[in-house]
């Protein structure tokens, strides 16, 4: 896979301090302990160095031929080197408790960023990219933040404190390093740009891949029916191609950046380490001096070594934080200015029940779509008004407004209890129950299902809606009773039991609206207007707002709204007549 060319731009390297400030702002709670922790690295580095000047001077005791303090000297150096070992034990345990703590810290960040966002914003994202941005971009951030982060200052550390050593035992390597600094630094510029558009490539496939396993696992049963398993096979085979050719092209630039840097590395050493023979040679600096130099150079140039080859390590951590930022940027829901009132209206309208009330409204989506145009409805307590309507009018939409999913560009949508009114909107999610399209029964058991909805929920309560639900009795000639497994997605349940569990759990939250989308579609017709029955005889004040494409229930509705070409509109007796015998 070929990338755009583009020319290489000076502000990479400002990129990088950019993406290490962010990282540390987002894990702020962190920075005591990532401070001791590249402190530790620091003084290890220094140590080091103090070590180096110690072999130094046992080469030079040993010429000397003083033997007693040669000993002395030696012993010395064996517990310092012990030291040494203790300070490598403590910086990786440190390390491991700095990534678990920042990836654990991150992820649960993320987590709560998505469940408060935006849901028009989140649609952008397909489950399958968020769930790979939520692992391993986050994994990425947190790995690299809490071990990247501090072994560059490190590293840094160890060439520029040994540089200064070096320098101090003979200045005249100044002059060396001056020279040999820029053969080092520019092939690794040269690359960097690119391994970075590689590893954007890389992360934009891993999401795609794990976006078509999803898919594909989702749908296995509709797979395995029209025998197209070859057909997902190939087209699996056709994404691991393309992973495997952006993962080879990244890998060929991190092998040029790596080779020509590290070869640059080499010239670079052995021009230092001839240059301090020469030195020797002219008795300007002792062997003792040579070997700290010598050993100094090895590891100054073993610490740009590593630097280097961490390049593509940096290129991979900018592109996973970019990820993680687009998610953190994300907008939230609005928030309505009127929540100080809630308390004292959720008691009203438990006591009174609640209308629900939509004047004048206008709505579009992001991308431009409009959907409704002065669309005015009202929904009482007692009542269970219908809305129906061609697919893909609005009715889904309109659900959406009044639980404040959405938000409508223009117009009123409140809920009202006698002489107090309330914007609908995410605050008054409490006071509305929603049983959505499609299945959505989690892996677990019935009670952990229910659970979901009211955590203290006693047994009996739960049975009471699976009664109401008219499911209590398939339930509890279950093996397990309320106990009993599901699978994902309610996997061993058919539909229409998955759609009065679903009901059921609505049900047990007991709010004074009732929003149901299509959450009958699967059920017989006496099944469904028994639920309907049960549910106006359990609570008569309860306002039910109902969608369907099967007329058979709108006999029982109080009102009925047509939704099409983006107007509101109620139907009368004739048209719901028409209607019935249509189907």
């Amino acid at each position: 896979m070929k990338f755009p060319v583009k020319k290489e731009k000076l502000y990479m390297f400002l990129d990088i301090f950019k993406t290490l400030h962010w990282a540390i702002s987002e894990l702020k709670q962190f920075r005591a302990r990532l401070i001791l922790y590249i402190i530790v690295l620091v003084a290890h580095a220094l140590y080091e160095i103090y070590l180096a000047s110690k072999v130094g001077n046992i080469v030079d005791l040993a010429l000397v031929d003083d033997m007693e303090m040669l000993v002395k000297t030696g012993i010395l150096f064996i517990g310092l080197y012990f030291i040494n070992i203790f300070i490598s034990i403590i910086s990786d345990r440190l390390a491991a408790r700095n990534y678990n703590s920042m990836f654990n810290a991150l992820e649960l960040k993320v987590y709560r960023k998505i469940m408060n966002s935006s849901w028009e914003e989140l649609t952008e994202y397909h489950s399958g990219d968020l769930i790979t941005r939520l692992a391993s971009d986050i994994k990425t951030v947190a790995g690299n933040t809490s071990g990247l982060v501090p072994t560059m200052i490190a590293k840094i550390t160890m060439i520029v404190c040994a540089g200064i050593y070096i320098i101090v035992l003979d200045y005249s390597m100044l002059i060396v390093v001056a020279v040999v600094a820029p053969l080092v630094f520019i092939p690794s510029r040269i690359f960097m740009r690119k391994i970075y558009l590689s590893q954007m490539e890389i992360k934009n496939m891993e999401s795609r891949i794990n976006s078509y396993n999803k898919e594909t696992f989702n749908n296995i049963q509709a797979v395995k029916a029209f025998n197209l398993g070859h057909i997902f096979y190939a087209k699996m085979e056709d994404f691991e191609n393309q992973r495997r050719k952006v993962d080879l092209t990244c890998n060929t630039y991190s092998i040029c950046s790596w080779s020509t840097t590290l070869l640059a590395g080499l010239l670079g050493m052995s021009a230092c380490i001839g240059w301090m023979f020469y030195r020797v040679h002219m008795g300007v600096i002792t062997f003792g001096s040579l070997s700290i130099l010598v050993y100094l150079t090895v590891q100054a140039g073993l610490a740009m070594k590593t630097l280097l080859s961490l390049i593509p390590t940096i290129m991979e951590y900018m592109a996973s934080a970019e990820r993680v930022k687009g998610l953190l940027a994300l907008d939230n829901e609005e928030e309505s200015n009127e929540a100080d009132m809630l308390e004292d209206f959720t008691m009203a309208a438990t006591r009174e029940g609640a209308s629900v009330n939509v004047e004048n409204m206008y709505f579009k989506y992001k991308n431009g779509y409009s959907v409704f145009e002065g669309a005015s409805l009202t929904a009482n307590p007692g009542e269970i008004v219908a809305l129906v309507g061609p697919s893909g009018e609005g009715k889904t939409t309109m659900l959406r407004i009044i639980l404040g999913i959405v938000t409508a560009l223009k117009g009123d949508v409140y809920a009202s209890v006698l002489d107090k009114k309330l914007g609908l909107g995410k605050q008054t999610r409490s006071i509305i129950s929603y049983v959505p399209q499609g299945n959505t029964m989690m892996a677990g058991s019935i009670l952990e299902n229910m659970r979901l909805i009211k955590q203290d929920a006693t047994e009996d309560e739960i049975k009471e809606v699976l009664k109401t639900a008219c499911i209590y009795d398939f339930v509890k000639n279950l093996p397990d009773g309320i106990e009993h497994k599901l699978g994902e997605n309610g996997l061993g349940f058919s539909e229409g039991q998955n759609q009065r569990l679903s009901i059921a759990r609505a049900l047990l939250k007991d709010s004074p609206i009732l929003l149901m989308d299509e959450a009958t579609s699967a059920l017989d017709v006496a099944t469904e207007r028994n639920i309907l029955n049960n549910i106006m005889k359990k609570n008569p004040k309860k306002t039910v707002i109902l969608t369907t494409h099967r007329p058979t229930v709108l006999s029982m509705c109080d009102r009925v709204y047509r939704i099409a070409d983006k107007k509101v509109s109620v139907i009368g007796q004739d048209d719901i007549r028409k209607l019935m015998d249509e189907f």
